[in-house]
Protein backbone atom coordinates (compact mmCIF):
# COMPACT_ATOMS: atom_id res chain seq x y z
CA UNK A 1 0.00 0.00 0.00
CA UNK A 2 1.26 3.88 -1.03
CA UNK A 3 2.14 6.08 1.93
CA UNK A 4 -0.89 8.14 1.72
CA UNK A 5 0.20 11.76 1.50
CA UNK A 6 -1.70 14.62 3.06
CA UNK A 7 -0.90 17.46 -0.32
CA UNK A 8 -1.11 14.57 -2.75
CA UNK A 9 -3.31 15.53 -5.77
CA UNK A 10 -6.89 14.53 -5.52
CA UNK A 11 -6.34 13.84 -1.48
CA UNK A 12 -8.20 15.95 -0.05
CA UNK A 13 -11.76 14.64 1.79
CA UNK A 14 -13.78 18.04 1.19
CA UNK A 15 -15.33 18.29 -2.45
CA UNK A 16 -14.41 14.98 -3.61
CA UNK A 17 -16.19 12.17 -4.85
CA UNK A 18 -15.64 9.86 -1.86
CA UNK A 19 -17.25 12.11 0.56
CA UNK A 20 -19.88 12.91 -2.05
CA UNK A 21 -20.81 9.08 -2.00
CA UNK A 22 -20.81 9.09 1.71
CA UNK A 23 -23.32 12.01 2.55
CA UNK A 24 -25.76 10.24 0.05
CA UNK A 25 -25.24 7.07 1.62
CA UNK A 26 -25.86 9.02 4.75
CA UNK A 27 -29.29 9.90 3.44
CA UNK A 28 -30.09 6.80 1.90
CA UNK A 29 -29.44 5.25 5.43
CA UNK A 30 -32.02 7.98 7.41
CA UNK A 31 -34.29 6.70 5.08
CA UNK A 32 -33.57 3.09 5.60
CA UNK A 33 -34.39 3.28 8.90
CA UNK A 34 -37.29 5.35 8.84
CA UNK A 35 -38.82 2.37 6.47
CA UNK A 36 -37.72 -0.34 9.09
CA UNK A 37 -39.01 1.48 12.48
CA UNK A 38 -42.02 3.38 10.96
CA UNK A 39 -44.43 0.48 12.32
CA UNK A 40 -43.31 0.52 15.89
CA UNK A 41 -44.49 4.32 16.62
CA UNK A 42 -47.36 3.80 13.61
CA UNK A 43 -48.72 0.89 15.57
CA UNK A 44 -49.74 3.09 18.27
CA UNK A 45 -52.26 4.98 15.98
CA UNK A 46 -53.12 2.54 13.80
CA UNK A 47 -54.71 0.48 16.47
CA UNK A 48 -58.17 0.63 18.95
CA UNK A 49 -56.26 0.08 22.18
CA UNK A 50 -59.71 0.49 23.53
CA UNK A 51 -61.13 -2.47 21.87
CA UNK A 52 -58.19 -4.59 22.43
CA UNK A 53 -57.09 -3.98 25.83
CA UNK A 54 -59.76 -5.34 28.93
CA UNK A 55 -58.19 -1.84 31.38
CA UNK A 56 -57.38 1.11 29.59
CA UNK A 57 -55.15 2.19 32.42
CA UNK A 58 -52.51 1.29 34.66
CA UNK A 59 -50.03 3.21 36.77
CA UNK A 60 -46.60 3.81 35.91
CA UNK A 61 -43.74 3.80 38.43
CA UNK A 62 -44.13 7.10 39.65
CA UNK A 63 -47.84 6.53 40.28
CA UNK A 64 -48.62 8.96 36.83
CA UNK A 65 -52.39 7.30 35.61
CA UNK A 66 -51.22 6.17 31.82
CA UNK A 67 -53.65 4.70 29.22
CA UNK A 68 -56.50 6.60 28.19
CA UNK A 69 -53.59 9.60 28.47
CA UNK A 70 -51.18 7.71 26.20
CA UNK A 71 -53.51 7.82 23.20
CA UNK A 72 -56.54 10.31 22.92
CA UNK A 73 -58.78 7.59 20.97
CA UNK A 74 -60.04 10.77 19.05
CA UNK A 75 -57.29 12.05 17.67
CA UNK A 76 -54.67 9.01 17.39
CA UNK A 77 -56.17 5.75 17.25
CA UNK A 78 -56.92 3.49 14.66
CA UNK A 79 -59.90 1.20 13.50
CA UNK A 80 -57.47 -2.05 14.06
CA UNK A 81 -58.58 -4.31 16.59
CA UNK A 82 -54.91 -6.04 16.74
CA UNK A 83 -54.44 -7.96 20.01
CA UNK A 84 -51.13 -7.22 21.90
CA UNK A 85 -49.70 -10.92 20.29
CA UNK A 86 -50.59 -9.50 16.94
CA UNK A 87 -49.04 -6.16 17.25
CA UNK A 88 -45.29 -8.20 18.39
CA UNK A 89 -45.79 -10.44 15.66
CA UNK A 90 -46.33 -7.49 13.46
CA UNK A 91 -43.28 -5.95 14.24
CA UNK A 92 -41.04 -9.13 14.55
CA UNK A 93 -42.02 -10.36 11.36
CA UNK A 94 -39.40 -7.56 9.95
CA UNK A 95 -36.55 -9.37 11.14
CA UNK A 96 -37.61 -12.63 9.91
CA UNK A 97 -37.10 -11.77 6.42
CA UNK A 98 -34.05 -9.92 7.54
CA UNK A 99 -32.47 -12.97 9.41
CA UNK A 100 -32.28 -15.28 6.38
CA UNK A 101 -31.55 -12.65 3.63
CA UNK A 102 -28.09 -11.25 5.18
CA UNK A 103 -26.13 -14.07 3.88
CA UNK A 104 -27.36 -14.10 0.03
CA UNK A 105 -27.21 -10.38 0.04
CA UNK A 106 -23.49 -10.43 1.33
CA UNK A 107 -22.81 -12.69 -1.79
CA UNK A 108 -24.58 -10.72 -4.30
CA UNK A 109 -22.77 -7.20 -2.97
CA UNK A 110 -19.18 -9.24 -3.37
CA UNK A 111 -20.15 -10.48 -6.57
CA UNK A 112 -21.65 -7.92 -8.16
CA UNK A 113 -20.82 -4.64 -6.58
CA UNK A 114 -22.74 -2.51 -3.94
CA UNK A 115 -24.39 0.13 -6.35
CA UNK A 116 -27.22 -1.88 -7.97
CA UNK A 117 -27.98 -4.22 -4.23
CA UNK A 118 -28.12 -0.94 -2.87
CA UNK A 119 -30.56 0.61 -5.21
CA UNK A 120 -32.79 -2.73 -5.21
CA UNK A 121 -32.84 -2.75 -1.71
CA UNK A 122 -33.96 0.74 -0.77
CA UNK A 123 -36.62 0.62 -4.17
CA UNK A 124 -38.50 -2.67 -3.15
CA UNK A 125 -38.79 -1.52 0.44
CA UNK A 126 -40.28 1.54 -1.11
CA UNK A 127 -42.63 -0.53 -2.32
CA UNK A 128 -43.78 -2.83 0.24
CA UNK A 129 -44.27 0.29 2.46
CA UNK A 130 -46.38 2.07 0.30
CA UNK A 131 -48.54 -0.86 0.10
CA UNK A 132 -48.22 -1.61 3.90
CA UNK A 133 -51.43 0.50 4.78
CA UNK A 134 -53.32 -1.47 1.99
CA UNK A 135 -52.21 -5.04 3.78
CA UNK A 136 -52.81 -3.72 7.34
CA UNK A 137 -56.63 -2.91 6.43
CA UNK A 138 -56.95 -5.73 4.35
CA UNK A 139 -55.75 -8.81 6.30
CA UNK A 140 -53.21 -9.21 9.28
CA UNK A 141 -51.19 -12.27 7.65
CA UNK A 142 -51.33 -10.57 4.52
CA UNK A 143 -49.57 -7.43 6.35
CA UNK A 144 -47.26 -9.88 8.13
CA UNK A 145 -45.82 -11.16 4.47
CA UNK A 146 -45.30 -7.58 3.68
CA UNK A 147 -43.01 -6.60 6.48
CA UNK A 148 -40.51 -10.37 6.18
CA UNK A 149 -40.75 -9.18 2.73
CA UNK A 150 -39.42 -5.26 3.74
CA UNK A 151 -37.41 -7.67 5.84
CA UNK A 152 -36.05 -9.78 2.82
CA UNK A 153 -35.45 -6.56 0.83
CA UNK A 154 -33.21 -4.81 3.06
CA UNK A 155 -30.90 -7.57 3.87
CA UNK A 156 -28.00 -7.24 0.93
CA UNK A 157 -27.88 -2.95 2.65
CA UNK A 158 -24.92 -2.77 4.79
CA UNK A 159 -23.17 -5.82 2.98
CA UNK A 160 -23.38 -3.85 -0.32
CA UNK A 161 -21.79 -0.68 1.79
CA UNK A 162 -18.57 -2.46 3.33
CA UNK A 163 -18.29 -3.79 -0.46
CA UNK A 164 -18.29 -0.23 -1.94
CA UNK A 165 -16.32 1.18 1.51
CA UNK A 166 -13.72 -1.78 0.18
CA UNK A 167 -12.98 0.17 -3.28
CA UNK A 168 -13.31 3.74 -1.67
CA UNK A 169 -12.54 4.66 1.10
CA UNK A 170 -8.50 4.88 1.86
CA UNK A 171 -6.79 2.95 4.78
CA UNK A 172 -6.70 6.41 6.96
CA UNK A 173 -10.03 7.59 5.76
CA UNK A 174 -12.04 4.49 6.90
CA UNK A 175 -13.59 4.92 9.88
CA UNK A 176 -14.51 8.77 8.48
CA UNK A 177 -16.16 7.49 5.71
CA UNK A 178 -18.08 4.71 7.00
CA UNK A 179 -19.01 6.81 9.97
CA UNK A 180 -20.32 9.36 7.91
CA UNK A 181 -22.91 6.88 6.06
CA UNK A 182 -23.92 4.79 8.92
CA UNK A 183 -25.09 7.50 11.14
CA UNK A 184 -27.74 8.23 9.13
CA UNK A 185 -29.25 5.07 10.64
CA UNK A 186 -29.78 6.94 13.74
CA UNK A 187 -30.84 10.46 11.97
CA UNK A 188 -33.46 8.16 10.82
CA UNK A 189 -34.72 6.75 14.20
CA UNK A 190 -34.98 10.44 15.86
CA UNK A 191 -37.29 11.77 13.08
CA UNK A 192 -39.29 9.15 12.29
CA UNK A 193 -40.54 9.65 15.96
CA UNK A 194 -41.47 13.04 15.66
CA UNK A 195 -42.98 12.67 12.23
CA UNK A 196 -45.13 9.69 13.12
CA UNK A 197 -46.83 11.72 15.92
CA UNK A 198 -47.94 14.69 13.52
CA UNK A 199 -48.90 12.21 10.54
CA UNK A 200 -50.82 10.09 13.08
CA UNK A 201 -52.49 13.01 13.86
CA UNK A 202 -52.84 15.45 10.86
CA UNK A 203 -51.66 13.48 8.13
CA UNK A 204 -53.46 12.59 4.83
CA UNK A 205 -55.65 9.52 4.22
CA UNK A 206 -56.76 8.99 7.81
CA UNK A 207 -53.62 9.86 9.23
CA UNK A 208 -50.97 6.77 10.10
CA UNK A 209 -51.46 5.64 6.19
CA UNK A 210 -49.87 8.90 4.99
CA UNK A 211 -46.47 8.27 6.94
CA UNK A 212 -45.90 5.02 4.88
CA UNK A 213 -46.99 7.03 1.67
CA UNK A 214 -44.37 9.44 2.08
CA UNK A 215 -41.35 7.54 3.18
CA UNK A 216 -42.06 5.22 0.27
CA UNK A 217 -42.55 7.97 -1.85
CA UNK A 218 -39.13 9.57 -0.60
CA UNK A 219 -37.20 6.09 -0.91
CA UNK A 220 -38.28 5.98 -4.91
CA UNK A 221 -37.01 9.17 -5.44
CA UNK A 222 -33.26 8.34 -3.08
CA UNK A 223 -33.26 5.61 -5.18
CA UNK A 224 -33.37 7.38 -8.68
CA UNK A 225 -30.68 9.72 -7.59
CA UNK A 226 -28.51 6.79 -6.31
CA UNK A 227 -28.91 4.86 -9.42
CA UNK A 228 -27.14 7.80 -11.47
CA UNK A 229 -24.66 9.14 -9.31
CA UNK A 230 -23.44 5.75 -7.33
CA UNK A 231 -20.64 3.69 -8.83
CA UNK A 232 -19.50 0.35 -7.22
CA UNK A 233 -16.12 1.05 -7.97
CA UNK A 234 -13.88 4.73 -8.14
CA UNK A 235 -13.02 3.59 -12.28
CA UNK A 236 -16.34 3.29 -13.02
CA UNK A 237 -17.18 6.68 -11.34
CA UNK A 238 -18.83 9.24 -14.14
CA UNK A 239 -18.26 12.47 -11.99
CA UNK A 240 -14.38 11.67 -10.29
CA UNK A 241 -11.75 13.54 -11.23
CA UNK A 242 -8.66 11.49 -12.70
CA UNK A 243 -6.48 12.63 -9.63
CA UNK A 244 -8.97 11.24 -6.75
CA UNK A 245 -9.19 8.01 -8.67
CA UNK A 246 -5.49 7.38 -8.73
CA UNK A 247 -5.17 8.66 -5.17
CA UNK A 248 -7.75 6.31 -4.02
CA UNK A 249 -6.39 3.32 -5.63
CA UNK A 250 -3.16 3.99 -4.77
CA UNK A 251 -3.40 3.96 -1.00
CA UNK A 252 -5.94 0.92 -0.96
CA UNK A 253 -4.38 -2.41 0.80
CA UNK A 254 -6.18 -4.51 -1.79
CA UNK A 255 -7.43 -4.01 -5.16
CA UNK A 256 -11.82 -4.08 -5.57
CA UNK A 257 -12.61 -7.14 -6.14
CA UNK A 258 -16.18 -5.63 -7.84
CA UNK A 259 -17.83 -7.67 -10.66
CA UNK A 260 -15.04 -10.68 -10.46
CA UNK A 261 -15.29 -14.22 -10.05
CA UNK A 262 -13.51 -14.94 -7.01
CA UNK A 263 -13.93 -17.83 -4.64
CA UNK A 264 -14.85 -16.49 -1.11
CA UNK A 265 -12.83 -19.02 1.28
CA UNK A 266 -15.20 -20.01 3.21
CA UNK A 267 -13.62 -22.65 5.41
CA UNK A 268 -11.01 -20.45 6.09
CA UNK A 269 -13.67 -18.17 6.88
CA UNK A 270 -15.46 -20.24 9.73
CA UNK A 271 -11.71 -21.55 11.41
CA UNK A 272 -10.83 -17.84 11.19
CA UNK A 273 -10.52 -16.63 15.45
CA UNK A 274 -10.45 -13.29 14.54
CA UNK A 275 -13.75 -13.95 12.61
CA UNK A 276 -15.57 -15.34 15.15
CA UNK A 277 -14.29 -12.40 17.40
CA UNK A 278 -15.79 -9.87 15.57
CA UNK A 279 -19.22 -11.69 15.35
CA UNK A 280 -19.52 -11.59 19.16
CA UNK A 281 -17.97 -7.94 19.08
CA UNK A 282 -20.94 -7.51 16.73
CA UNK A 283 -23.78 -9.55 18.29
CA UNK A 284 -22.96 -7.50 21.52
CA UNK A 285 -23.29 -3.63 19.95
CA UNK A 286 -26.47 -4.90 17.74
CA UNK A 287 -27.82 -6.42 21.27
CA UNK A 288 -27.41 -2.66 23.01
CA UNK A 289 -28.72 -0.70 20.13
CA UNK A 290 -31.93 -3.18 20.15
CA UNK A 291 -32.35 -3.10 23.27
CA UNK A 292 -32.46 0.49 23.03
CA UNK A 293 -34.47 1.02 20.21
CA UNK A 294 -37.17 -0.80 21.91
CA UNK A 295 -36.86 -0.26 25.56
CA UNK A 296 -36.56 3.66 25.75
CA UNK A 297 -40.35 4.37 24.64
CA UNK A 298 -41.51 1.59 26.97
CA UNK A 299 -39.31 2.38 29.84
CA UNK A 300 -40.16 6.41 29.70
CA UNK A 301 -43.92 4.91 29.67
CA UNK A 302 -43.78 2.23 32.71
CA UNK A 303 -40.97 4.25 34.93
CA UNK A 304 -42.06 8.21 34.09
CA UNK A 305 -45.35 7.93 32.70
CA UNK A 306 -44.74 10.29 29.84
CA UNK A 307 -47.67 11.12 27.42
CA UNK A 308 -46.45 9.65 23.54
CA UNK A 309 -46.57 13.23 22.07
CA UNK A 310 -43.67 14.22 24.33
CA UNK A 311 -42.26 11.12 24.37
CA UNK A 312 -41.40 10.97 20.35
CA UNK A 313 -39.07 14.22 21.50
CA UNK A 314 -37.42 12.99 24.13
CA UNK A 315 -36.50 10.00 23.15
CA UNK A 316 -35.11 11.28 20.60
CA UNK A 317 -32.18 12.93 22.25
CA UNK A 318 -30.62 9.53 22.48
CA UNK A 319 -30.29 8.91 19.00
CA UNK A 320 -29.02 12.83 18.22
CA UNK A 321 -25.75 12.10 21.12
CA UNK A 322 -25.34 8.83 18.77
CA UNK A 323 -25.17 10.64 15.59
CA UNK A 324 -22.95 13.40 16.95
CA UNK A 325 -20.34 10.54 18.89
CA UNK A 326 -20.62 7.99 15.19
CA UNK A 327 -18.81 11.24 13.68
CA UNK A 328 -16.62 12.01 16.27
CA UNK A 329 -15.39 8.82 17.02
CA UNK A 330 -14.86 7.78 13.17
CA UNK A 331 -12.64 11.12 13.36
CA UNK A 332 -10.51 10.17 16.65
CA UNK A 333 -10.00 6.71 15.41
CA UNK A 334 -8.82 7.86 12.12
CA UNK A 335 -6.82 10.55 13.70
CA UNK A 336 -5.28 8.04 16.18
CA UNK A 337 -4.16 5.16 13.62
CA UNK A 338 -2.56 8.09 10.69
CA UNK A 339 -0.36 9.38 13.47
CA UNK A 340 0.91 6.14 14.74
CA UNK A 341 -0.46 6.92 18.65
CA UNK A 342 -2.02 3.63 18.77
CA UNK A 343 -2.05 0.43 15.83
CA UNK A 344 -5.23 -0.50 13.95
CA UNK A 345 -6.16 -3.33 16.48
CA UNK A 346 -6.05 -1.14 19.06
CA UNK A 347 -8.29 1.87 17.63
CA UNK A 348 -10.94 -0.99 17.15
CA UNK A 349 -9.95 -2.27 20.90
CA UNK A 350 -10.28 1.28 22.59
CA UNK A 351 -13.36 1.82 20.45
CA UNK A 352 -15.51 -1.23 21.67
CA UNK A 353 -13.78 -0.32 25.28
CA UNK A 354 -15.70 2.83 25.38
CA UNK A 355 -18.50 2.38 23.21
CA UNK A 356 -19.79 -1.21 24.70
CA UNK A 357 -18.65 -0.79 27.99
CA UNK A 358 -19.80 2.21 28.66
CA UNK A 359 -22.91 2.11 27.30
CA UNK A 360 -23.44 -0.98 30.03
CA UNK A 361 -22.22 0.98 32.68
CA UNK A 362 -24.43 3.46 32.00
CA UNK A 363 -27.62 1.75 31.35
CA UNK A 364 -27.48 -0.08 34.82
CA UNK A 365 -27.32 3.17 36.60
CA UNK A 366 -30.35 4.74 34.73
CA UNK A 367 -32.36 1.47 36.00
CA UNK A 368 -31.28 2.76 39.47
CA UNK A 369 -32.81 6.71 38.62
CA UNK A 370 -36.28 6.77 40.71
CA UNK A 371 -39.46 9.39 40.80
CA UNK A 372 -37.40 12.48 40.85
CA UNK A 373 -34.88 11.86 39.22
CA UNK A 374 -36.08 12.03 35.66
CA UNK A 375 -33.15 14.36 34.82
CA UNK A 376 -30.55 11.91 35.70
CA UNK A 377 -32.18 9.34 34.03
CA UNK A 378 -32.54 11.42 30.72
CA UNK A 379 -29.16 12.11 31.13
CA UNK A 380 -27.68 8.34 31.82
CA UNK A 381 -30.11 7.30 28.18
CA UNK A 382 -27.96 9.76 26.13
CA UNK A 383 -24.64 9.42 27.34
CA UNK A 384 -25.18 5.60 27.27
CA UNK A 385 -26.44 5.86 23.34
CA UNK A 386 -23.69 8.24 22.61
CA UNK A 387 -21.29 6.16 23.50
CA UNK A 388 -22.70 3.10 21.69
CA UNK A 389 -21.93 4.93 18.37
CA UNK A 390 -18.38 4.79 18.74
CA UNK A 391 -18.73 0.87 18.21
CA UNK A 392 -18.75 2.15 14.56
CA UNK A 393 -14.60 2.70 14.55
CA UNK A 394 -14.83 -1.05 16.40
CA UNK A 395 -16.53 -3.89 14.99
CA UNK A 396 -18.21 -2.18 11.77
CA UNK A 397 -14.71 -0.85 10.57
CA UNK A 398 -13.13 -4.32 11.47
CA UNK A 399 -14.81 -6.22 8.81
CA UNK A 400 -12.57 -4.10 6.53
CA UNK A 401 -9.74 -4.19 8.27
CA UNK A 402 -9.57 -8.27 8.44
CA UNK A 403 -11.05 -8.72 5.02
CA UNK A 404 -11.49 -5.80 2.38
CA UNK A 405 -12.01 -7.96 -0.67
CA UNK A 406 -14.46 -10.15 1.50
CA UNK A 407 -16.22 -7.72 4.10
CA UNK A 408 -19.77 -8.28 2.08
CA UNK A 409 -19.95 -11.72 2.68
CA UNK A 410 -18.36 -11.37 6.04
CA UNK A 411 -20.91 -8.66 7.15
CA UNK A 412 -23.87 -10.44 5.73
CA UNK A 413 -22.94 -13.39 8.33
CA UNK A 414 -22.59 -11.08 10.99
CA UNK A 415 -25.87 -9.13 10.21
CA UNK A 416 -27.46 -12.65 10.71
CA UNK A 417 -25.87 -13.82 13.86
CA UNK A 418 -27.38 -10.14 15.06
CA UNK A 419 -30.42 -10.64 13.85
CA UNK A 420 -30.61 -12.89 16.75
CA UNK A 421 -30.45 -10.34 18.95
CA UNK A 422 -33.15 -8.43 17.35
CA UNK A 423 -35.62 -11.31 17.52
CA UNK A 424 -34.82 -11.76 21.64
CA UNK A 425 -34.53 -8.48 22.35
CA UNK A 426 -38.22 -7.82 22.56
CA UNK A 427 -39.02 -11.47 23.75
CA UNK A 428 -37.03 -10.92 26.36
CA UNK A 429 -38.41 -7.29 27.34
CA UNK A 430 -42.17 -8.84 27.04
CA UNK A 431 -41.50 -11.86 29.19
CA UNK A 432 -39.44 -9.96 31.97
CA UNK A 433 -41.27 -6.55 32.04
CA UNK A 434 -44.74 -7.93 32.17
CA UNK A 435 -45.79 -5.33 35.22
CA UNK A 436 -43.26 -2.51 33.97
CA UNK A 437 -41.95 -2.39 37.24
CA UNK A 438 -38.35 -0.32 38.02
CA UNK A 439 -37.14 -3.79 39.14
CA UNK A 440 -38.32 -5.58 36.39
CA UNK A 441 -36.35 -3.10 34.37
CA UNK A 442 -33.21 -2.90 36.49
CA UNK A 443 -32.59 -6.71 35.32
CA UNK A 444 -33.06 -5.68 31.88
CA UNK A 445 -30.30 -3.36 31.73
CA UNK A 446 -27.99 -5.78 34.15
CA UNK A 447 -29.06 -8.82 31.50
CA UNK A 448 -27.81 -6.20 28.48
CA UNK A 449 -24.49 -5.47 30.29
CA UNK A 450 -23.49 -9.14 30.88
CA UNK A 451 -23.88 -9.46 27.17
CA UNK A 452 -22.12 -6.16 25.77
CA UNK A 453 -19.23 -6.33 28.54
CA UNK A 454 -18.51 -10.46 27.22
CA UNK A 455 -18.72 -9.68 23.74
CA UNK A 456 -16.12 -6.97 23.83
CA UNK A 457 -14.11 -9.17 26.32
CA UNK A 458 -13.97 -11.56 23.23
CA UNK A 459 -13.43 -8.93 20.51
CA UNK A 460 -10.29 -7.46 22.66
CA UNK A 461 -9.04 -10.89 23.32
CA UNK A 462 -8.96 -12.50 19.26
CA UNK A 463 -9.67 -9.67 16.97
CA UNK A 464 -7.19 -8.56 14.10
CA UNK A 465 -6.02 -5.50 12.39
CA UNK A 466 -4.43 -6.47 9.51
CA UNK A 467 -5.76 -8.26 6.32
CA UNK A 468 -6.19 -12.14 6.92
CA UNK A 469 -3.99 -13.98 4.91
CA UNK A 470 -7.01 -15.85 3.45
CA UNK A 471 -8.17 -12.45 2.05
CA UNK A 472 -5.38 -11.52 0.35
CA UNK A 473 -5.96 -11.65 -3.31
CA UNK A 474 -3.07 -11.20 -5.84
CA UNK A 475 -2.56 -9.01 -8.63
CA UNK A 476 -3.73 -9.86 -12.14
CA UNK A 477 -0.19 -8.89 -13.11
CA UNK A 478 1.64 -11.51 -10.55
CA UNK A 479 -0.47 -13.75 -11.36
CA UNK A 480 -0.09 -14.12 -14.58
CA UNK A 481 3.25 -14.05 -14.13
CA UNK A 482 3.55 -16.91 -12.02
CA UNK A 483 1.63 -18.86 -14.25
CA UNK A 484 4.32 -17.78 -16.96
CA UNK A 485 6.93 -19.06 -14.69
CA UNK A 486 5.49 -22.32 -14.33
CA UNK A 487 5.10 -23.17 -17.90
CA UNK A 488 8.72 -21.97 -18.57
CA UNK A 489 10.11 -24.71 -15.86
CA UNK A 490 8.07 -27.39 -14.90
CA UNK A 491 10.52 -28.33 -12.23
CA UNK A 492 10.71 -24.99 -10.43
CA UNK A 493 6.67 -25.16 -9.13
CA UNK A 494 7.31 -26.47 -5.66
CA UNK A 495 10.25 -23.70 -5.24
CA UNK A 496 7.88 -20.81 -6.51
CA UNK A 497 5.21 -21.99 -4.50
CA UNK A 498 7.18 -22.12 -0.96
CA UNK A 499 8.11 -18.85 -1.73
CA UNK A 500 5.30 -17.32 -2.44
CA UNK A 501 3.82 -19.33 1.04
CA UNK A 502 7.05 -17.31 2.83
CA UNK A 503 6.12 -14.34 1.78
Amino acid sequence: MAVIKKGESGSALLGSQRLGLAVVGFFGCALLYMLRTDLSFAIVCMVNSTATDDDGKHSSACGVATGSNVTKPSEVEGSLQWSKAVQGNALSSFFWGYLISQVPGGYLAGRYGGKMVIFTTLLTSSIFTLISPIAAETNVIFFYFVRIFLGLSQGGWFPSFHAMWSAWAPAFERSKLVAITYAGTQIGNTLVMPISGLLCRYGFAGGWPSLFYILGILGILWSTLWFFYASSTPRTHRFISEAEKDYIEGNMETKSSAGKNIRVPWLEIVKSRAVWALYCGHFAGDWGSYMVVISIPLYMHDILGLELSQMGFIAALPYLAFFVMINVGGVLADKLQSSHVLSTLNVRRLAMIVALGGQAGFLVASGYCGCGMEVYLMVFLVIATGLSGIQFSGFVVNYLDIAPTFSGPLLGIGNMVSCVAGILTPILIGAVTGHGTQSEWQTIFWITAGVQVTGTLIFCLFAKGEIQSWAIIPDDDQQTKSQSNVKVEEGSIKLERKSENAA
